[in-house]
């Protein structure tokens, strides 16, 4: 099959990296006569080691984020370039998901990995030629062994309707905000409790655990300005990166496992993750999250998966004042 190298989508995040267009058709390189159909392509980098975020862990695993905000922004570069979506449209995430489903692939080896997505994507709500979102699934391979799928889905919003949305969920969470307590946190955790080093990528507090034995809810506050500074790329918009939601939900995760369950964090993974966005986080305002456990055996004890590991299925959602702005539901593996 012929291929087509594009150019890089964005550097400074993603590091070297390589994306190529898959076309079905010869009429598919003609960029301009290209029909708004399902378009493949086929991403390949390196896991980094020296970034920030993920460069400072104490885990033994490689992290769900990079392959998913590298499929995201594969997926608005192709938006512009193969699907025609004007510059002007807002591109907005409304759904995401990733799942390991070969966990030794993913575990750090002493030395660089290499990381590949096989990605389709299909364009959604199409007028006029030109679609209004965009749906993409991706298969994930380190080191050639496939291990992982991934998906998001985007909509790509006139700017009109970008800010009316967002200001009518700023002013409901300011007014709900404005008679709901912040929940009290005990402090920040440790580093390490959540997978890093650096105390400056700690960006969700101890929790506070409500309701009755056996209905146990957990409220764990983020520390928005943390958050904040875990930028992907500078000139980002002023609003909470979606695929941040996948760190502060490991972050939350490895914690509820622990206190929940006693798994050790250096041990425990995310090993799946899906979310629904309910609207725009605002930096500026007091976010939380509150967590359950999703599935429990009628004996108490914890469930396993295939392989006989112990996982904990959690239910999380993320208010801002009493307007929630994300479910998740994800899942946490202990590897022993």
């Amino acid at each position: 099959m012929d291929t087509f190298t594009a150019p890089s989508p964005t550097p400074s995040f993603l590091g070297a990296h390589h994306l190529v267009h898959r076309p079905a058709s010869p009429e598919a390189f003609l960029l301009k006569a290209t029909a708004p159909i399902r378009q493949n392509f086929a991403f390949s980098a390196e896991l980094p080691e020296e970034h920030r975020l993920f460069g400072d862990s104490v885990s033994r695993y490689h992290d769900l984020l990079f392959p998913m905000e590298s499929l995201r922004r594969t997926m608005l570069f192709a938006a512009r370039r193969y699907f025609r979506v004007p510059a002007s449209r807002h591109p907005v995430v409304s759904s995401g998901s990733a799942e390991i489903t070969h966990l030794d692939a993913w575990r750090r080896g002493g030395r660089r990995a290499g990381i590949s997505l096989e990605l389709g994507m299909t364009p959604l709500d199409i007028v006029g030629g030109v679609p209004h979102g965009l749906e993409c699934e991706a298969a994930v391979s380190i080191d050639g062994e496939r291990c992982g799928i991934a998906s998001v889905r985007l909509a790509f919003l006139a700017q009109g309707v970008y800010d009316s949305h967002r200001a009518l969920g700023r002013r409901q969470s300011e007014e709900s905000a404005a008679w709901l307590c912040d929940p009290v946190s005990p402090g920040m955790p440790l580093p390490e409790q959540v997978g890093h080093r650096d105390s400056r990528n700690v960006v969700v507090g101890l929790p506070e655990r409500t309701g009755a034995e056996g209905d146990d809810e957990l409220i764990f506050p983020i520390d928005a300005k943390a958050a904040a500074e875990l930028r992907f790329e500078a000139g980002a918009p002023d609003d909470m990166p979606p695929m941040l939601f996948v760190e502060m939900s490991r972050q939350v995760g490895l914690l509820a496992a622990a206190e929940l369950r006693g798994f050790v964090p250096s041990y425990a993974v995310l090993s799946r993750w899906q979310a629904s966005f309910r609207g725009f986080t605002e930096p500026g305002l007091p976010l939380h999250c509150s967590v359950r456990e999703g599935v429990r055996r009628k004996d108490g004890k914890v469930c396993r998966d295939a392989a006989g590991r112990p996982v904990v299925e959690l239910r999380l959602s993320f208010l801002q004042g009493s307007r929630v702005v994300a479910r998740v539901s994800a899942s946490v593996l202990q590897d022993c």
